[in-house]
């Protein structure tokens, strides 16, 4: 029987990391690999989340409602990716043709998420920062990686689509994409039971106050 994506989940997730040529060739290939991509972005989102936790700490969230909450924020992070692919497949089929099919630029862009794994180290204090920034260069260098070698690019080429691709998401998120983001804001709170305070400078005032409970809804 022939080996899938998902027999060699662990192997391409290291190659993916290490910016491995070969594992960017597998993934165009191999059964399952869009499966394989999903599941990197969805335990991606996860890290993050747990990385992030100390606002659902703070928002004195109970252990189920903080369990979906991260739950949630995984999916959420999901959806960011998905339009981060259409977004980029878009760019490269109308700057670079001959057109490629979603599903190639979708499974370049889930393995390039490989490096984001490590999200839950922006917990550490001090170098939460450092390491997250870290991380989304390590990502962005996957990514070029990846659209270099799986779909016969070149190092500009490849670098034009990832930025525009990113850009015209951020756009998007910033325009049309405002209710979208509305709409999980207003899930992330529904599941944590309260009206989650995430801003900075608000989470370090509710800790110096000793974690004062908000309102629940």
């Amino acid at each position: 029987m022939r080996e899938t994506a998902l027999d060699l989940f662990w192997q391409l997730v290291w190659g993916s990391i290490t910016l491995n040529t070969e594992t960017f060739q597998q993934i165009q290939t191999l059964p399952l690999s869009s499966r394989g991509a999903f599941y990197i972005v969805l335990f991606a989102g996860l890290s993050q989340a747990i990385g992030q936790s100390i606002i659902l700490f703070v928002n004195r969230v109970k252990p189920i409602r903080f369990v979906l909450s991260l739950v949630i924020a995984s999916f959420l992070f999901a959806i960011g990716y998905l339009f981060w692919a259409i977004s980029t497949w878009a760019v490269k089929n109308v700057l670079f043709p001959p057109a490629v099919s979603l599903e190639h630029v979708y499974r370049t862009l889930g393995y390039a998420y490989a490096p984001q794994l490590f999200g839950f180290l922006v917990a550490l204090p001090y170098f939460g920062v450092p390491i997250s920034v870290l991380l989304s260069i390590w990502s962005f260098l996957a990514l070029l990686t990846g659209l270099a070698i799986s779909l016969r690019l070149s190092v500009e080429q490849a670098l034009v689509c990832g930025f525009l691709g990113w850009l015209v998401l951020e756009i998007l998120q910033r325009t049309i994409g405002r209710p979208v983001s509305a709409i999980g804001q207003w899930l992330s709170n529904r599941v944590a039971g309260v009206d989650l305070v995430t801003d900075l400078k608000q989470v370090e005032q509710m800790m110096q106050g000793g974690f004062q409970t908000p309102p629940r809804q």
